[in-house]
């Protein structure tokens, strides 16, 4: 049997049950391969995705990859972007997306009904709670700016499972989420 990783880009939801229906079904199995898939919210992604981890590495599905700890990895067109796309200086393999799982984005960035914020432009002056994806508090800016806004903000980064919580809490005005479960 081929092992086979596939690092999911969240913990497992509703954009994952395929790979878990053919595991179910045995048809990894039934085609030589073993198959292991990956949540954000195991242990190999502490510190990123979830408290803890030595505070200095940073797990991502495509990281894993890179590090040959997985086959496979889920991620959003723009972290294959920004991942391809590395800071000057920066040594790490170039990836290839081989498929979309989704045929269009599942995300949004929001603010909490209740904070009177009804358009990207107030986000001015407000904390948005951030991913830390390369390229995400450009678009934040950008998406800011095209409404009329000056693109000015704070920006915190708390553990990814518990972004949402930073909103609920009072900590951030915004962030970004995905709509099928957050």
């Amino acid at each position: 049997m081929k092992e086979i990783v596939v690092a999911l880009d969240w913990t497992p939801n509703t954009n994952h049950t395929g790979f878990y229906v053919a595991k179910a079904k045995g048809y990894y199995q039934a085609n030589g391969l073993k198959v292991r898939i990956l949540g954000a919210n195991e242990e190999d992604y502490r510190g990123s995705y979830s408290e803890g981890g030595d505070g200095e590495s940073y797990a991502t599905p495509c990281g894993k990859v890179a590090a040959k700890t997985a086959t496979f990895a889920l991620n959003s067109p723009e972290g294959i972007i920004g991942w391809n796309s590395p800071p000057p200086g920066t040594n790490r393999p170039g990836l290839k997306a081989v498929a979309a799982v989704l045929q269009s984005q599942t995300s949004a960035i929001v603010t909490l009904s209740k904070s009177d914020i009804p358009r990207p432009a107030e986000l001015d002056g407000k904390v948005y709670a951030s991913y830390a994806a390369r390229y995400e508090s450009r678009i934040v800016q950008q998406m800011i700016k095209n409404d009329g806004g000056k693109g000015e903000f704070s920006e915190i980064t708390p553990p990814m499972l518990g972004i949402w919580n930073t909103l609920v809490n009072g900590e951030a005005n915004a962030t970004w989420v995905f709509l099928g479960w957050e």
